[in-house]
């Protein structure tokens, strides 16, 4: 198979570099793998960016590197007591992928009920798991993974817009206070083809007015953002806040 014949060709080449040549070679191949997600990451702005993802990816790789290099290495194998030493290079990966697990819950913020970041900490995730096998030699294998964490990330966010999906926000409005009219505000945006989940309102000192608190469910943002254009406008009704949850 032509991958097979690829990956040794290039595994081939990186051994002749010896010494600490391929080690580099393999850092290398991690800094720019890494760097291609982080450029994707920073473009749109996210929490993680391209150094932070250059970073996971190269410390990665070293582990993985300093392990397989410490596993190698010409041990006594057998103790004056008798007990015989085992070097498992990939208790040292595990460590690595609880490690980036802590690093990515950082990236997740939550605000009232709202929560964001959590493609970017699976991403950092992926990104050390991509390190690990630079630092192995497994060249094809992470350029790949590279290749399919990218469309992931910028292809399917693309074609997730296409896919109908509901989506949630609260609104207040603030209205004149008459006896239903909560009830007549719930019926405004039903009639708009959106979903009320929840009502409740606060009155005005003066008991004049009163602020209607909305949950509302719908399927298109620009269906939404007619309505909220159309608020605008509205003599009686002031769109106060919106949210989206």
């Amino acid at each position: 198979m032509w991958l097979y014949d690829l990956d040794l060709m290039i595994s081939t080449w990186a051994a002749s570099l010896q010494g600490p040549g391929e080690g580099l070679f393999r850092l290398f191949v991690a800094g720019v793998c890494g760097g291609l997600i982080g450029l994707e990451r920073e473009i749109r702005g996210r929490q993680a960016g391209l150094r932070t993802n250059i970073l996971v990816c190269l410390g990665s790789a070293l582990v993985m590197v300093v392990s397989t290099s410490f596993a190698s290495a010409d041990w006594q194998r057998v103790t004056q007591s008798g007990l015989i030493i085992n070097v498992d290079p990939a208790r040292i990966a595990y460590g690595v992928m609880t490690g980036i697990g802590f690093l990515g819950a950082g990236t997740i913020v939550q605000t009232k009920g709202s929560v964001r970041g959590l493609t970017t900490a699976a991403a950092m995730w992926c990104v050390a798991a991509m390190g690990l096998a630079a630092g192995f030699g497994l060249y094809v294998l992470t350029v790949s993974s590279a290749i399919l964490i990218l469309a992931a990330l910028y292809g399917l966010d693309r074609l997730e817009n296409l896919i109908p999906k509901v989506r949630y926000r609260t609104v207040t409005v603030r209205i004149p206070w008459k006896v239903g009219c909560v009830a007549e505000t719930v019926e405004y945006f039903k009639s708009r083809k959106m979903d009320v989940i929840d009502a409740g309102f606060e009155r005005s000192k003066d008991l004049t007015q009163a602020d209607i608190n909305l949950s509302i469910a719908f399927l298109s943002r620009k269906q939404y953002y007619s309505v909220e254009r159309e608020l605008e406008g509205d003599g009686r009704m002031q769109l106060m806040a919106t949210r989206e949850i």
